[in-house]
C-alpha cells in the first residue's frame, strides 16, 4: 500500500465522520483568495477530526512519538518542510502501518 493510499483512507474517513465540517472547509477553500479566510472552518474540521475520526485516532495513538518528532523539527526549523522530510517520511510510514494492521 502506498502513501497516496494513506491519503485516500484519511480523506474517506474524514468525509464519513465529519461531513459538514469537511464540506464547509472545502467550500471555503474554493473561494477566491481575497474572500477565503477559512480559519474558523479549519478549526472546526480539526476539532472534529481529533474527536471523531477513527483512523486519525489510531494513527495518533500508534505514531505519537513520530508525530512529536516531526512537530519538533518544524518548530526548530521555522516550519521548513524541506529540513524535516525524513521525519515526515517516518511519520507517514508509521501511519500507513497503523491503518493497514
Amino acid at each position: 500500500m502506498s502513501s497516496s493510499s494513506l491519503d485516500q483512507i484519511m480523506i474517506e474517513d474524514i468525509a464519513r465522520h465529519c461531513p459538514l465540517q469537511f464540506l464547509a472547509f472545502h467550500q471555503c477553500m474554493g473561494k477566491p483568495p481575497l474572500e477565503a479566510d477559512c480559519a474558523a472552518e479549519q478549526v472546526n474540521l480539526s476539532r472534529c477530526i481529533k474527536q471523531s475520526v477513527p483512523v486519525f485516532q489510531k494513527i495518533h495513538g500508534v505514531c505519537a512519538g513520530k508525530l512529536q518528532a516531526y512537530e519538533l523539527c518544524l518548530r526548530m526549523n521555522g516550519s521548513s518542510q524541506t529540513k524535516c522530510q525524513q521525519d515526515l517520511k517516518e511519520l507517514r510510514d508509521c501511519a500507513l502501518g497503523a491503518v493497514t494492521k
